[in-house]
């Protein structure tokens, strides 16, 4: 039965003596039988009808948010899904964020952990919010039908009001909760009951974003913001190669600027403690310090590492772990009249999050307890992986959740470096410890994208079809490294390198998508887009070839590849109708790219130039079709769309990162150039709403982008690039010969 409570958070997280009930609707209740009879002498002025909403008798209603406000929009969107079926007044909700470790919370694609990533947060939650909300709403209708004493089947909704139209008699919500019997048992919620796609009150529709007025006004509160009474700063020099420490440390020309309190040495660097954040910074800029040499990632330069990537990708004889296999490939390839192959190679990438890596955290005199304050993608691996690294229990934890300025997989990993530079700082000197890194601490000290060495091979019959597909992928294991259990869940299989290079959208009889296991010569990491930023590229610049090698149109050779797939046929003939395909072009020409995302499709063309001189691209205009099923808000997808897009060009024209002796070359935006305002191109996007389950609209811009680029830079001078980022110098290289 509804659970009337008085605080919230204790409700939901205590679950000693009380009865949990599972209905069919994968909706969780809980109470005891104290509770029950509790709550039938007293009618509390506040029921829970399931974890996700409360209702008090203020007509206030509480939704809780499971997922992370990185910059798109979750926080209002997927608290509209469940205030839509609930039939709530959107004024009245009030959006509360997780901030504790509950699996029953948790994204089903992570392992059940509150985790924000892969564009996976609608898929997660659409049907278990749109349950709880039509479950709250029959709750109510329920309660209120039998009030008055009429059939359930006579009452209906409007915002936040329960109406009896044939006498005309009313209840809003709040009355509803204050003076209403409710049934012990919660009504179960068929499909049927749900609101079907396009009769929505909100959905559908462009709601204004909740986290945008604070954004807007400058009163969000960011990781980098946290301020904590008798907090202090920390500034941490790290090792300048992965797996070493300092061996001696002289810290009195640290210790002689004005506000530096402390130095405390760490297993892997030396931390600099002072009244105020530039004290800390010019302290670590003081420090004298001896390191270790014998880590096995002095050897690491990207260079040579790719090309023996490239050695194991293009070795047949060495397998791999399947991602994606169908059919027979070794018999299609062997009875092929035409085989088609060519290699694709990728370097590094940082995030380039505006907002850099930082932690605040107050530990306990004991050390077994903390508080932390930090932007995360992950309420569940934060609160875990400082309870891990306290070696204590994730309960002693207490975690506030902050604004995130820039995620796209930095935010992810397990064990938070920047938090345990924290921790172990504010333990030793027991006091609160905000811990900020530089933009050269970050790149540094950063977890990038893999290295990357693909070879894709086709295989042709004597009718010209297409009947075999081998996609090889060498690189390292990257959700090992991101986090140990989850990789030990995986069978083997990592979706940060292979995700993408299941090609699902093409039909084609023989497949076989495999991950040749590489060793790891720097830290890794999700990147956006997960693996498609390299995968699609590598695959979509190889259709293009194979277009070629057959001496057809590359949109009609496409289409051909995916008669039996209408949603992907349709991203295609929009997209082209959006760029005029056919129209001939002068000094300019067009390059095609179909991309998948999880069940999202996407095309993208992109229009480019090449300067003849120093091979430089520039890409004159972009426009993407995008189909990520059922839109929650039109317009709020096509700025994910937009933004991503940008993200992507970006990506495929400038950014790598170099790593020499084990040591990362770049150290800010100056060598680590990112896409300015005024190089971006015209950008039109095109977000179509269908009548499948919604998808994720914030990785499959960037997708399509570094194939469409290099497939008109083909288009356009007839030389081919396979080598991800697009520099001019690799352009000019390939131009000449």
């Amino acid at each position: 039965m509804p659970v009337a409570s008085t605080n919230r958070r204790e409700f939901l997280q205590g679950v000693s003596g009380l009865t949990l009930i599972i209905g069919s609707s994968g909706l969780i209740t809980a109470c005891s039988p104290e509770q029950a009879q509790e709550i039938a002498e007293t009618r509390s002025t506040e029921i829970t009808p399931n974890i996700w909403v409360t209702l008090a008798s203020n007509d206030s209603i509480t939704i809780q948010f499971p997922a992370t406000e990185m910059g798109q929009g979750t926080s209002t969107s997927l608290p509209l899904i469940l205030a839509d079926e609930l039939d709530a007044d959107w004024n009245k909700v009030i959006v509360e964020t997780v901030d504790f470790h509950d699996e029953a919370y948790g994204n089903p694609f992570f392992q059940n952990m509150l985790y924000t990533a892969g564009s996976l947060t609608i898929q997660a939650y659409f049907e278990p919010m749109r349950r709880a909300g039509a479950q709250a709403r029959r709750l109510l209708m329920q309660s209120a039908a039998e009030t008055w004493g009429v059939p359930i089947t006579e009452v209906e909704t409007e915002p936040s009001i329960v109406t009896h139209p044939a006498s005309g008699r009313r209840l809003s919500y709040g009355e509803i909760v204050a003076n209403a019997e409710f049934p012990e048992t919660l009504p179960e919620i068929e499909d049927s009951e749900l609101k079907a796609y396009g009769e929505h009150r909100y959905l559908g529709h462009d709601i204004p974003r909740r986290d945008m007025l604070t954004k807007s006004n400058g009163s969000a509160q960011f990781g980098i913001d946290a301020q904590v009474p008798g907090m202090v700063y920390a500034s941490v020099l790290r090792a300048p190669v992965e797996d070493e420490e300092p061996i001696e440390f002289d810290g009195s020309a640290a210790l002689a600027i004005d506000g530096v309190t402390d130095i405390v040495p760490l297993p892997w660097g030396v931390a600099v403690v002072a009244n105020t954040y530039e004290a800390s910074k010019w302290g670590k800029e003081a420090l004298s310090v001896t390191w270790s040499q014998t880590s096995r990632f002095r050897e690491a330069n990207l260079e040579s590492d790719l090309e023996a990537y490239v050695d194991q990708v293009e070795n047949l004889s060495q397998t791999g772990t399947a991602w994606r296999e169908t059919g027979d490939m070794s018999a299609a390839m062997k009875d092929a009249v035409e085989v088609v192959e060519a290699t694709y190679r990728t370097d590094p990438a940082y995030h380039a999050q505006m907002e850099p890596m930082n932690a605040t955290a107050s530990v306990t005199e004991d050390g077994k307890a903390a508080e932390i304050w930090v932007s995360t993608q992950t309420q569940s691996l934060s609160i875990l992986g400082a309870a891990e690294f306290l070696e204590t229990t994730p309960d002693k934890i207490t975690l506030h959740p902050m604004f995130i300025g820039g995620g796209y997989g930095r935010r992810t990993l397990r064990r938070q470096k920047y938090v345990e530079d924290a921790l172990l700082v504010s333990k030793a000197i027991q006091k609160p410890v905000k811990v900020i890194w530089t933009r050269e601490d970050d790149l540094k000290d950063g977890t990038f994208r893999n290295t990357a060495a693909q070879c894709l091979r086709a295989g042709f019959d004597e009718e010209g079809h297409l009947v075999a597909w081998h996609h090889r992928v060498a690189a390292p294991k990257v959700l090992e490294y991101m986090n140990p259990p989850r990789w030990e869940a995986s069978g083997g299989r990592d979706v940060i390198v292979m995700l993408g290079s299941e090609s699902s959208r093409y039909d084609i009889p023989n497949f076989l998508a495999e991950h040749i296991l590489t060793e790891r010569h720097s830290r890794v990491c999700a990147w956006r887009g997960v693996a498609t930023s390299y995968t699609k590229f590598a695959a979509e610049s190889f259709v293009d070839e194979l277009a070629v090698a057959r001496g057809m149109d590359p949109l009609q050779f496409r289409m051909g590849l995916c008669h039996n797939n209408p949603r992907a046929m349709n991203v295609l003939k929009t997209v082209a109708e959006m760029a005029d395909w056919s129209r001939p072009r002068e000094g300019t020409a067009l390059g095609l790219a179909l991309a998948g995302y999880s069940s999202t499709f996407a095309a993208g063309i992109a229009e480019i130039s090449v300067d003849d001189v120093n091979g430089a691209i520039t890409v004159h205009n972009y426009w993407l079709a995008a189909d990520a099923g059922y839109l929650i808000s039109p317009k709020n997808s096509e700025a994910q769309l937009e933004g991503n897009v940008i993200f992507g060009i970006s990506n495929a024209l400038k950014e790598r990162i170099n790593i020499i002796a084990g040591e990362v070359q770049q150290s800010n935006y100056f060598d680590y150039p990112v896409m300015r305002m005024n190089e971006i191109p015209n950008v039109e996007v095109r977000a179509i709403s269908t009548n499948n389950p919604p998808t994720g609209m914030g990785e499959i811009g960037l997708a399509s982008t570094g194939a469409a680029i290099a497939n008109g830079v083909f288009a356009l001078t007839k030389a081919r690039v396979r080598h991800l980022p697009l520099t001019p110098e690799r352009v000019l290289a390939v131009i000449r010969g």
